[in-house]
């Protein structure tokens, strides 16, 4: 048997009209939040800045109340889960200490409803080895969700090639 799609009878016009009362809150989108972009960008600096803190509990205390608990970091590299995932991502520039690292962001973040992106850099020593942009998802307490980021500023440059290709 071929059921269609939408469940009603005609499909000339528009679909009928659900009631607003009818929605579950599940349903209903997510505008109902704003997220103030300044906000957003003091949470990933301070994360930016956490992930090379040296004393294991002081990082996790710095890092786990910007974070949502189902939260996801995405590189070309790895796809690492929660708090624990993000400081294990960047534990080989904490054990390194001759390498200086740092994170910075490099544009404003914006954001439209749940979703941010923004540029970055890495620099060792005091230059820059690495400048990209990451995008995002924020829940509605304005915890970060996820977070994808990419190598290189250009899509397709030479800086923006992972280790895949």
């Amino acid at each position: 048997m071929k059921t269609s799609w939408p469940p009603h009878a005609s499909t000339c016009g528009p679909p009928p009209r659900v009631p607003e009362r009818a929605l579950s809150a599940k349903l209903r989108p997510v505008f109902r939040h704003h997220h103030h972009p300044e906000s957003v960008a003091a949470r990933i600096d301070r994360l930016m800045a956490a992930v090379f803190v040296q004393n294991d509990t002081e990082r996790m205390a710095q890092l786990a109340p910007h974070l949502a608990p189902d939260f996801v970091f995405v590189t070309p590299s790895a796809v690492v889960d929660g708090v624990q995932g993000l400081s294990d991502a960047f534990s080989h520039y904490r054990h390194d200490a001759q390498l200086e690292t740092a994170l910075r962001r490099t544009s404003a973040v914006d954001v439209h409803h749940t979703y941010l992106r923004y540029s970055w850099e890495r620099s060792e020593r005091g230059g820059v080895v690495m400048a990209g942009w990451s995008f995002g998802q924020v829940d509605g307490e304005g915890r970060l969700m996820r977070i994808v980021s990419f190598d290189g500023l250009v899509p397709g440059s030479e800086s923006a090639k992972g280790s895949d290709d």
